[in-house]
């Protein structure tokens, strides 16, 4: 079988695993303690090792062979949820969900740039921007199918039955893993230790000092994390519950939507990119700029607010989707095979770190402004065009 449709099948069986069951710990947490603040607290902690997760992973994926390491990942993590299943009836709740919790968002956080350093040993050129837009496609169905099967198999196997089922899913994908054979991958691991990764991340923020290009590139990935993608994710559940007070379930149908978007322009970037390439992601930037803007415009409009959201929000999330896509592709060519793992997850934790200001910010500024929250996404669309032009007049993106 195909190399990349291997390691696509074993992502597609180990993301859902692992999303489903970020899910469901600590909704069962919730449903056994009652405390909302003890739910938001146990998912806002398992944030750390997930961000610690991706600058190890970013290292480990360039001294290690990839195949053998995703493996290792997909083995441990079977050995997580049984241990998990196996203790559940006799060890004390909170510790345990905290410590599983904790160790999924750390592995999920070495997964993916170990994935992502694969891609340019097995494709090039178009076929290089096709499987960034798989990677996407199946990293966005698996967040969104995870959860609701997560939940539904919550509630028929109970915690342990769904622990037990994702052990499976992790076995399966480490059995796939330890089939495929990469090209020029390392031919041998090379020692690890403590120092040789803090000196590998190191190396790693003194390459992107170095190389202008793709420095300009981490700062178009932070900017928008800080100024655009917050404002929708902040901004829907603000305008669909408290502004126009709708129930819970036109807000799930809204976040369906918005995924749905996520998925469609994971599906573009495959056949878009392909036929019209381009070099700079400046129009993507701009079109993100313009549909928080005129989102802002339509909700003024009372006919048009429930309405514009569904569309311009999924119109969002699909052009989201495809910068996101182009971004890992320029990354990929700008970045030698030798120090690309470790680009990667540390570009990844830049966007990371901004998100939960802008995040804070739009929270903020939403609560202030809460009678003009259109008010709040124009200026999103304005201010993030704004920047736009000062990274482009620096030759930025």
């Amino acid at each position: 079988m195909n190399t990349f449709i291997l390691i696509v099948l074993g992502q597609i069986v180990s993301l859902f695993g692992n999303a489903a069951l970020r899910f469901a710990l600590p909704l069962y947490l919730l449903r056994q303690t009652g405390s909302a603040a003890l739910y938001g607290g146990i998912t806002a902690l398992a944030m750390l090792p997930a961000l610690a997760g991706m600058l190890t992973g970013g290292a480990l994926a360039d001294r290690c062979r990839k195949a053998r390491l995703m493996a290792l990942l997909d083995l441990v993590t079977t050995g997580i949820a049984a241990a998990a299943a196996a203790g559940l009836p006799h060890l004390p709740l909170l510790p345990l969900v905290l410590t599983v919790l904790g160790i999924l968002y750390a592995i999920q956080g070495l997964y993916q740039p170990v994935v992502r350093a694969c891609l340019p040993l097995l494709l090039n050129g178009t076929q290089l921007l096709r499987g960034n837009a798989v990677i996407q496609l199946v990293d966005t169905v698996d967040e969104l199918l995870g959860p609701l099967l997560g939940a539904v198999l919550l509630e028929h196997l109970g915690i342990r039955g769904l622990l037990v089922l994702c052990g499976c899913c992790f076995a399966l994908s480490a059995g796939m893993e330890l089939c495929l054979r990469i090209p020029q991958d390392v031919p041998y691991d090379t020692k690890l230790s403590v120092r040789s990764l803090w000196a590998d991340l190191r190396e790693s923020a003194q390459f992107l000092t170095g190389q202008a290009a793709v420095l300009r590139l981490a700062a178009a990935m932070a900017a928008v994390n800080l100024l655009e993608v917050p404002a929708l994710t902040v901004g829907v559940p603000v305008l669909v519950v408290q502004t126009l007070q709708k129930s819970d379930a036109s807000l799930g149908l809204v976040q369906a939507v918005l995924s749905a978007g996520g998925i469609l322009g994971g599906v573009l970037a495959g056949t878009i990119f392909v036929r019209y390439p381009i070099r700079s992601g400046t129009p993507l930037l701009l079109a993100l700029s313009g549909v928080c803007a005129a989102l802002g415009l339509a909700l003024r409009v009372s006919v048009l607010q429930f309405g514009s959201i569904l569309v311009l929000g999924a119109v969002f999330m699909a052009v989201a989707a495809l910068f996101n896509v182009w971004f890992f592709a320029q990354l990929q060519v700008l970045v030698p095979q030798a120090q690309l793992g470790k680009t990667t997850a540390c570009c990844t934790v830049l966007a990371c770190l901004t998100q939960p200001i802008g995040q804070a910010a739009y929270g903020i500024a939403f609560q202030h402004w809460a009678a003009h929250p259109a008010d709040v996404l124009l200026a999103a669309g304005v201010l993030s065009a704004l920047v736009l032009w000062l990274l482009q007049t620096r030759r930025t993106v």
